[in-house]
């Protein structure tokens, strides 16, 4: 009965998940950012690895910081190739963005749903983060956190982008915290609020101290003091 509990609750942050990105990426994309579709010749080039290659540049130097000529280096291709392909420079971030949360950033998904308990999911959600953020063959740090922290004002919906997905995630937090406060697994009284502010702090935290160079080990003591926290009712044993 219990796991069937925590799966029913798991499909839910899932949804949650899921919806909250696919909405926000629906609504920005019909906005201001949206140009119509380009149409010509089949391009001569993998799509697909071009825009690998801009993720990793977008997610190690920043937006405003990587220019349309450091892109087309990196892609291997032309600047007609690169706006014939994705638009222009923000419709290509928008696009690598989703492909981070896809792949290197998919780790608080599969956290907050696959652990069976509020604690296991918030412990493994900046545990994994921290492997993630110090991974040595990837950028360090976390795309979404640093990616548009400095920008100039012809980039604040770039910087909206970012502020609403990372607004989204910590709704995440919360609902995880509140299913598991209905469970038993908190204290009646634990401010969830904050909790989940402090879970998202905490992540931000550790993507800057990751691209300042600090260790793994030195990023799981955090991790380690941070869970010491936790409003666990006394009867909870995880």
């Amino acid at each position: 009965m219990l796991d069937q509990y925590y799966l029913s609750n798991a499909m839910k942050i899932a949804v949650l998940a899921r919806s909250g990105q696919v909405n926000y990426l629906s609504n920005a994309m019909n906005s201001t950012l949206t140009q119509p579709r380009p149409r010509g010749r089949p391009r001569g080039f993998d799509r697909e690895a071009a825009l690998e290659a801009a993720m990793r540049l977008f997610w190690s130097r920043g937006y405003e910081a990587t220019s349309i000529s450091d892109l087309v280096a990196a892609m291997g291709i032309t600047p007609p190739s690169l706006y014939g392909a994705f638009g222009d420079k923000k419709h290509l971030f928008l696009e690598a963005l989703d492909r981070y949360q896809a792949g290197p950033g998919c780790f608080a998904y599969k956290a907050l749903t696959e652990e069976p308990t509020a604690e296991r999911a918030m412990r493994r959600l900046m545990m994994d983060a921290v492997k993630s953020f110090t991974e040595p063959h990837n950028p360090r740090g976390c795309m979404v956190i640093l990616s548009a922290t400095n920008c100039a004002a012809e980039s604040d919906d770039v910087m909206e982008v970012l502020a609403s997905r990372r607004r989204a995630a910590q709704a995440v937090l919360r609902q995880r915290l509140s299913i598991g406060r209905a469970a038993g697994e908190l204290a009646p009284g634990a401010d969830i609020d904050a909790f989940a502010g402090m879970v998202t702090a905490t992540l931000s935290g550790l993507a800057i101290l990751a691209r300042d160079g600090a260790s793994r080990a030195s990023l799981r003591r955090i991790v380690d003091q941070v869970m010491l926290a936790w409003p666990r009712p006394d009867a909870v044993r995880v």
